[in-house]
């Protein structure tokens, strides 16, 4: 076979491989795209206590907000001496987490330990409590993935907002436009629990 031959039939198959992997790649951000899709910007959720079946897949943000978490998880999540939590889902190597965890860092509520910041870390806790620092109540739970399972977190970054009880008061999936300090001061506020969802 000539070296050019050669060349032909390695860069079909490079091909074929690329191929298959945009098809996968396609794929989840198709499911990802549905579960955002079941509820729209803006729209209400349902009952402070409405709970969802345990071992669901992936909660969408509608049906985080208003869900009363498990005794348990509240208790790994929440900050007693705070009135309101935020749990911050993060991976490493996240540049999405990062400037989310910085951008947390800076609001008022945060800084002034008003509201505290739970941060759960599908690895270790080194890097996002670097990103957080300046945060007066500040936690971090390493290798939480069975956090993000038990409460169907479809992806991360993904930010929640924790009352007292431990009903989700808002959820979101944040992008570089998204307004943290107007999404926070909102889910503190007494008005009915409100869902905010931006799209990739």
């Amino acid at each position: 076979m000539t070296f050019t031959a050669s060349a032909l039939v390695l860069a079909w198959v490079a091909i074929l491989l690329l191929a298959l992997g945009l098809a996968g790649l396609l794929r989840q951000v198709s499911l990802l795209t549905r579960q955002l899709e079941t509820g729209a910007p803006g729209a209400t959720g349902g009952p402070a206590t409405r709970a969802v079946p345990a071992g669901a897949g992936a909660r969408t943000t509608r049906e985080l907000i208003g869900f009363t978490a498990p005794a348990d998880v509240v208790d790994r999540l929440r900050h007693d001496d705070a009135d309101l939590t935020v749990v911050a889902f993060v991976a490493p190597g996240c540049s999405s987490c990062t400037i989310t965890l910085r951008t947390l860092a800076t609001d008022p509520l945060l800084a002034e330990g008003r509201v505290g910041l739970t941060i759960v870390s599908t690895g270790s806790c080194g890097p996002a409590t670097a990103d957080a620092d300046g945060v007066q109540r500040l936690s971090c739970i390493s290798q939480g993935r069975d956090l993000l399972d038990r409460l169907a977190v479809p992806a991360t970054p993904y930010l929640l907002v924790l009352d007292h009880d431990g009903v989700v008061r808002a959820a979101t999936l944040p992008d570089e436009d998204t307004d943290l300090g107007a999404w926070l001061r909102q889910a503190g506020t007494p008005a009915p629990l409100t869902v905010e969802e931006t799209s990739r």
